[in-house]
Parts: structure tokens; sequence; C-alpha cells
């Protein structure tokens, strides 16, 4: 026998059936009507619970046995879960902490090297001045000894100045050194996953608020209404809730008691 061939499910299906088939021919244009259709709500009513009465007894036993193979595999999957959780925190600290080592070494680097060129145009520059002074020197000599030591110095200040270039035009074209990379391991993968949170909330609204003046709504998407709030406060006060922007309105429905 299949499940839909029980006695439980053939009732079941009966039950609805007749139901259904009673609200097709019921009519209501008159009070006489309205009595029948109440009547037969709440026969309804009393056939939903013996229809859910049926249906838990069949489940009841498979909840029970479900929950029983839950309880029996829940310790060793938490500490599973454990497991992975120490593995996962351990992996991410070590990479982070490796790639903060990389980070710091490139920034150590680029800093040496700006370092190094700063120094030789300084140098450029000193030399340059030594030189444009020897010349005055060697412009201005009373003798010629003087004049000829003054044009060896200003030789020599122009050859510092070309060592000192040559030095900052290697130092653009230099490579940068070679960091080590944060280690990897194979299997796992490392991903940034960005977020976003809200740390001042009266700040957020007001900017949306200006921004939504200026025809700008974009901002108004991060404030979601807090729909929960504010259907307390319509139960509360009813078509006396008076919001800005909100609109207070009563549904309908009807409350049947089982036969």
């Amino acid at each position: 026998m299949t499940l839909d061939q029980t006695p439980e499910v053939t009732t079941a299906s009966q039950l609805a059936q007749s139901s259904y088939e009673i609200a097709l021919a019921i009519q209501i244009d008159s009070p006489q009507m309205l009595a029948i259709a109440s009547d037969e709500l709440r026969e309804i009513a009393s056939r939903r619970k013996q229809i859910e009465e049926a249906r838990l007894s069949l489940t009841r036993p498979l909840d029970e046995s479900k929950r029983r193979i839950m309880d029996l595999f829940r310790a060793p999957t938490e500490r599973l879960e454990q497991a992975e959780a120490l593995l996962r925190k351990g992996v991410l600290t070590y990479q982070q902490a490796e790639r903060a080592k990389a980070d710091q070494a490139r920034r150590d680097a680029e800093a040496k090297l700006a370092a190094e060129r700063a120094q030789a145009e300084q140098a450029a520059r000193e030399a340059e001045r030594a030189e444009r002074e020897a010349q005055a020197a060697a412009r201005n000599a009373a003798t010629e000894a003087e004049r000829n030591a003054a044009l060896e110095a200003a030789a020599a200040a122009a050859s510092a100045r070309e060592e000192a270039q040559a030095q900052i035009e290697l130092a653009e074209v230099a490579p940068m050194p070679v960091v080590a990379e944060a280690p990897k391991a194979e299997g796992i993968g490392t991903r940034q996953t960005w977020k976003a949170e809200v740390i001042n909330l009266r700040e957020l609204v007001m900017a949306a608020a200006n921004r939504a003046q200026r025809g700008d709504d974009t901002w108004l998407a991060f404030l979601t209404p807090d729909t929960k709030a504010l259907a307390g406060a319509a139960r509360a006060m009813r078509n006396k809730l008076n919001v800005p922007g909100v609109r207070v309105y009563a549904e309908e429905s009807l409350s049947v008691r089982r036969a």
C-alpha cells in the first residue's frame, strides 16, 4: 500500500473534496445563506483540525526518528566545525602576518630607493654649486696658479655632478627589489569580502535626505523601514497614526471557530 492509499490520506481527501463541493454550491445572497456559509466555515475549521491530526499521526514518528538521528550526528558535526574554525583562523592569521611583512618590506625597499635618489639629487646640486663657485673663482683669480687650481676644482665638481646625475638616472630605471610574497597553501584560496556597517544612523538619514532633496534617491536604498515597528504602532494607534510617507490601513479577515 502506497502512502496515498493509507486510511488517513483517503479520509483527508474525502473531507476536503466534500467541503469544496459544498463551497461551490453555496451562493451567499440572503441572511439564511449567510448562516449556512458560516456553519460550513465552522465545519471546515473542524475538518482542518481533523486532517492536521491525521497528518501528525503519520509524521510524528518520522520527526522523532529524524530528531534522534540529528542528535547522533550533532556532536561530531560541531567538533568538526570547531576544528575547521581553528585551522581557518590559524591560516588567516599566518597569511595576514606574512602579507604584512611583505608589504612592509616593499615599503622599505621603496623608501630606500627614494632616499638614494634624494641623496643623489642633493649631491648633484652641491656639485653644481661647487662647479659654479670654482668657475667664478677662476674668472676672478689674481694669479695663474690660482686660476689653474680653480679650474681643476671646477672640473672635479663637474665630474662629481655628472656622476650624481648618472646615479639619478640609474635610480629612475632601477627595478624594484624582489620581495617575497605571502606563502600560499595548495587547495586553499584567500578572498576579501568587503562589507559596510552603519555607525551613525542619524548622519546616514540626514545625508540620504539631503541627496533626495537634490533629486538623487540613490542613498535612500540604504535606509530600510522598520516594518515591524510600524505594524506595532498601527495596531496601537490605528487610524490615529500619522507619519509622513506612511499609509495606515486596515485589512479585514474572518475569525472562524470550530463547530
